[in-house]
């Protein structure tokens, strides 16, 4: 932000900013300056965050590493910020928003410069694939289910880049017309939801929807009821991951009307509506729509494309995720545990989620023990995919727990947490 702007936004004179500017390092905020800095903080999105713990630490605290097209999640026109993979000195991957005149003049400028002159004009692509066979859709139908996979097993940090270059890729070959345009619009939709997906993952809710809003004009201009509905499922459950009961449920009808009645979409419509209830505190209205759920997902057509995930222990387990919302941790345990014990093989992130989810609904109830050797195996999981739902469930399960304690198991799950934290997010000095 410019001086005046930051000035604003944190209801401060543009002279105590300047005062800031000119002591620096050695300037001591009194505290009510000091809360109101800490304020904007807490308040600040994921990546803001991030950006402001890396650059407080020092100036080789986060090395930005290929720093080329693939890594950024927004197009020249949508934004002036880039969101890039990098890595922390203790060398876990993070993504990290730069302003975007920061990365051209400064850090990326050499390797941005590659980027841009790599892209292919539509002219350029329209010449050298007008007489070739090859198969753009195919290709890139088959590199979704690739990615999806390895963000199954590997987490989103390290896919998503991987996803929105795709589409930049896809977008280039629409305007070069090399191949059918209903089926790159499909792709587009289909690559659109992938990014909402994985950006929700990250906790990166403001991309998470604008890729689903993306996902949801593609669509419609496809005038495809399929990917309306892959659309406005994703949106019904990322309005819930932000708190949003009403939103999500209204959204989730709004799938259920439009997929098509014998897909995955439609159960997994009723499941995210069935949730929405139960954060709306509708246990009753919540319990049947569940069961109604698991009708439609027995009932359903096979999908290779979506919603393979989708069975009776990911249906169980959002089930215990909902009595957890109302209030019902006891019973939300046994279904926890139940559903996990049946998960399918190959979603490492996905248990990971249930696990952390578990874990608090344990804790809440006393099962200390318990907690914390779940708290463990999620943190790790965590760690090792780079899930911010999961680490926001760990941090919440840390929150609850007393460090002090000599249940078996704390003392372990605290020693790995706050290594974790100190790596990810020092303190101020």
């Amino acid at each position: 932000m410019k001086r005046e702007a930051f000035a604003s936004h944190t209801g401060v004179s543009a002279e105590a900013v300047r005062k800031w500017e000119r002591r620096r390092e050695s300037i001591q905020l009194t505290a009510p300056y000091a809360a109101r800095m800490d304020r904007k903080l807490r308040q600040a999105e994921d990546v803001v965050v991030e950006r402001f713990w890396a650059l407080l630490r020092n100036s080789t605290a986060v090395t930005v590493t290929e720093p080329q097209l693939g890594t950024l999640l927004e197009s020249a026109a949508d934004t002036e910020h880039l969101v890039v993979r990098a890595h922390t000195e203790a060398g876990r991957v993070v993504l990290v928003s730069v302003p975007r005149r920061a990365f051209v003049a400064g850090i990326g400028a050499g390797a941005f410069g590659m980027a841009a002159s790599a892209t292919l004009s539509s002219e350029t692509l329209a010449a050298v694939f007008a007489r070739s066979d090859i198969d753009h859709v195919k290709f890139f139908r088959d590199k979704r289910m690739h990615i999806i996979e390895s963000d199954n097993i590997y987490g989103s940090a390290s896919t998503l880049p991987e996803v929105v270059a795709a589409i930049d890729r896809i977008q280039a070959l629409r305007q070069a017309k090399v191949a059918d345009s209903q089926s790159i619009l499909r792709l587009l939709a289909m690559y659109a939801e992938t990014a909402a997906w994985q950006c929700q993952d990250q906790r990166m809710f403001h991309h998470a929807q604008r890729w689903a809003e993306k996902a949801l004009t593609w669509a419609h201009q496809l005038g495809d009821n399929y990917c309306i509905g892959l659309s406005l499922v994703r949106m019904s459950q990322l309005a819930a991951d932000r708190g949003d009961g009403p939103g999500s449920g209204e959204l989730a009808e709004a799938a259920e009307r439009s997929a098509p009645a014998a897909s995955l979409f439609t159960a997994a419509s009723v499941a995210y509506r069935a949730h929405a209830l139960a954060m709306e505190g509708d246990r009753t209205g919540s319990a049947r729509a569940y069961d109604t759920a698991r009708t439609l997902v027995d009932a359903a057509d096979t999908d290779p494309g979506w919603g393979f995930f989708l069975d009776h222990a990911y249906i169980d387990a959002y089930e215990a995720h909902s009595l957890a919302a109302l209030g019902d941790n006891f019973t939300a345990t046994t279904r926890f545990d139940q559903a996990t014990a049946r998960m399918q093989s190959g979603y490492p992130r996905d248990r990971g989620v249930y696990l952390a989810r578990a874990a608090v609904a344990h804790m809440a109830v006393g099962n200390i023990e318990r907690a914390a050797a779940l708290g463990t195996q999620t943190l790790r999981i965590g760690v090792a995919t780079g899930s911010g739902r999961i680490m926001e469930r760990v941090t919440t399960l840390a929150s609850m727990m007393d460090p002090t304690s000599t249940q078996t198991g704390v003392d372990e799950f605290v020693d790995e947490f706050e290594q974790w934290k100190a790596e990810s997010c020092p303190d101020r000095t």
